[in-house]
């Protein structure tokens, strides 16, 4: 299969691009920043710029098979208006830009037939103890609504001819995002729980996210939503621990709700929400969790 990825030089793209090559598929990178980061060996690297839907990153679209989405300015930034343009155009344009990319592709004969969208489990909202299928109600902020707009926008791409997958992601856990950022505060025994610790965190291993992805592409029974976050979701509590056992060090330090607000600004209560996750869908369609235990995780990217 030939996949082009927009965004594949960033976090999990690097990592889908490795699971591709190990099958033996080809992957070409649509980047907003070439040059960012050298591409592996064999993999092709091409500006992408959704203002220019002539350039030659629209024939690389062209000749695919398939396309991953996985553009879209930072969600963990300090937000303001700005910001929040830049939340909502990066995401929007840049689906809207490859979708018709795809179209003009299908009118011409050839066009890939798989489109896999990221997205979030944001869109749920704060959810409490429910447990969280695809099927469940949005939630109503601003970031549920964010998800919501991205999510419809990718869903256009059925409208010509693709099998459409929006990929809903947890927590990654990996050597860049939250993990790095809460490592250093435990290591200095002053690393302890968010918020109440009473929260749900649906998380997911940085192999699993990008083996979820590899999933979408090549399970044709896969469409729609998809919950990308690992089978046994924990509370803040119990992550916090895991986190802390497995660097030998206590948890004990609870970080108060109103510094995470100075810290982080609008973001901060989005980090407190609560998100019991179901990965049934993911599992009913045959996808294997290499890191199903929030423990096991953790020791895998703190070895």
């Amino acid at each position: 299969m030939k996949v082009a990825i927009a965004g594949g030089n960033g976090f999990i793209g690097r990592e889908l691009t490795r699971q591709l090559l190990e099958r033996g598929d080809e992957v070409t990178w649509l980047s907003h920043r070439a040059g960012r980061v050298a591409p592996p060996t064999g993999v092709a690297e091409v500006a992408f710029d959704p203002a220019t839907p002539d350039a030659e990153w629209a024939g690389a679209v062209a000749a695919s098979d398939a396309v991953v989405n996985l553009s879209g300015y930072p969600i963990a930034s300090r937000w303001d208006e700005h910001v929040k343009y830049l939340l909502v155009s990066s995401r929007v344009e840049t689906t809207r830009a490859l979708i018709e990319a795809i179209g003009r592709a299908r009118e011409a004969g050839h066009a890939p037939s798989v489109y896999v969208s990221a997205s979030g489990i944001g869109i749920f909202g704060d959810a409490g103890d429910t447990v969280l299928v695809e099927t469940a109600a949005p939630g109503e902020d601003w970031l549920a609504q964010l998800a919501v707009l991205w999510e419809r926008e990718a869903a256009r791409a059925e409208a010509v001819s693709c099998r459409t997958v929006m990929v809903r992601t947890g927590l990654v856990l990996g050597d860049e995002g939250l993990v790095p950022r809460l490592k250093l505060p435990m290591l200095l025994f002053t690393g302890g729980p968010i918020g109440t610790g009473k929260q749900w965190v649906s998380w997911i291993h940085h192999a699993d996210i990008a083996g979820i992805y590899v999933e979408a592409l090549h399970n044709a029974a896969l469409t729609g939503p998809v919950n990308a976050a690992a089978p046994k979701p924990v509370v803040m509590d119990d992550f916090i621990r895991a986190f802390g056992q497995v660097l030998r060090r206590p948890a004990w330090f609870r970080v108060p709700d109103f510094a995470l607000k100075i810290v982080l600004g609008e973001v901060a209560p989005y980090t407190l929400y609560s998100q019991r996750v179901s990965a049934a869908k993911a599992l009913d369609a045959g996808y294997v969790f290499r890191y199903p235990e929030v423990e096991g995780a953790l020791r895998d990217v703190l070895r």
